[in-house]
């Protein structure tokens, strides 16, 4: 596949991103942890979200805990 997306900002290509870790907040309150997508020439945002990886091992950690608790 070829990438064809350009960064809104720089104008350059993107075909390779740069992830940076971030806090998601409710309020003030940090609640998740989430990674934000940076263009690799300008280093502009092109997007956020909450990290799967994070989202999966506190569910699972979070699953065995109460599993244990029974």
């Amino acid at each position: 596949m070829i990438p064809i997306g350009k960064c809104p900002k720089c104008g350059m290509m993107v075909n390779r991103v740069n992830d940076e870790e971030i806090q998601v907040c409710v309020g003030l309150t940090p609640k998740w942890l989430g990674v934000s997508f940076v263009c690799q020439s300008c280093r502009s945002v092109l997007g956020v979200g909450i990290d799967p990886v994070a989202l999966k091992t506190d569910l699972v950690n979070e699953v065995a805990e109460r599993l244990r608790q029974r």
